[in-house]
């Protein structure tokens, strides 16, 4: 599980999109979509629902998410730790 896709699923949770995940990121909204399937696919089940109304974590999400962005903190940088 890559820190790049981690970080790409709790910026689109965060901004509820993964078109301004994507912008924020430097990515492409397909890029992302690309991601977070691929991260999906990795875990073995639906981490996001998708919507018009934007994305958001799924039950089973919301179960993982403490400990997906406890192993994201570890994966950043120590200098973007101190600063946070």
């Amino acid at each position: 599980m890559e820190s790049k896709k981690l970080e790409a699923l709790l910026m689109a949770v965060d901004l509820g999109s993964f078109t301004k995940a994507a912008e924020v990121m430097g990515y492409t909204q397909s890029g992302l979509t690309h991601m977070m399937n691929s991260l999906e696919r990795e875990v073995g089940f639906t981490l996001l629902e998708r919507g018009r109304g934007g994305v958001r974590l799924t039950k089973d999400g919301e179960r993982v998410a403490p400990a997906l962005t406890a192993r994201s903190r570890r994966w950043r940088p120590r200098a973007a730790r101190s600063s946070a």
